[in-house]
């Protein structure tokens, strides 16, 4: 997936609402059993980023609809359905999915500038079947400059991180608000 670097801030300023980009929650298509919809508290537990560069908070809400099918877990983000997995004890997962974006001239990129951000969210449910209550975890962000990318004059200005690769991690503490 490609992206203007204006999107792609405030896809990390969204993520900052929500892991993996987040429209509407009820917008995607849901597969497999609904397990509900959840308010989601993350705080920042790391940033080698730097303070509030590229989005990152030092705390934000959101909500996530979640369903399951065997050992798939959805994260329904109102765009996409995106599918981890759920380890052996049902109630465990993770997520992993990333997004590559230009940095335009315009704001202090270089011509060459690409980078790509990889996501990972993993915790674990409070239920191994439908009756999930919560879920906690650790919602990842890391950032890479992309193969034979020359960043060197957006990584000195303010709203860059200092240097790449860089990472932002968060904590996640989720409680179910409907079973729609």
């Amino acid at each position: 997936m490609r992206s203007s670097f204006p999107a792609f801030v405030t896809t990390l300023a969204v993520l900052a609402t929500g892991c993996l980009e987040f429209g509407k929650v009820d917008d995607a298509k849901q597969p497999g059993d609904l397990l509900g919809v959840y308010d989601v508290a993350a705080k920042l537990e790391q940033s080698s980023c730097g303070p509030g560069i590229l989005g990152a908070s030092e705390s934000w809400r959101f909500q996530v609809k979640l369903s399951r099918f065997a050992h798939d877990l959805y994260w329904l983000n109102g765009r996409e359905a995106i599918v981890g997995s759920i380890g052996k004890d049902g109630r465990s997962f993770s997520f992993e999915t990333g997004i590559e974006v230009d940095v335009p001239v315009e704001d202090g990129g270089d011509p060459e500038c690409r980078i790509a951000r990889d996501d990972i969210a993993e915790g674990k449910l409070s239920d191994d079947g439908t009756a999930v209550e919560s879920f906690e975890g650790t919602l990842s962000f890391s950032y890479r400059p992309l193969d034979a990318s020359t960043c060197e004059s957006w990584l000195l200005t303010p709203d860059a991180p200092a240097r790449l690769p860089c990472s932002i991690a968060y904590s996640m503490d989720a409680t179910r608000v409907a079973t729609e």
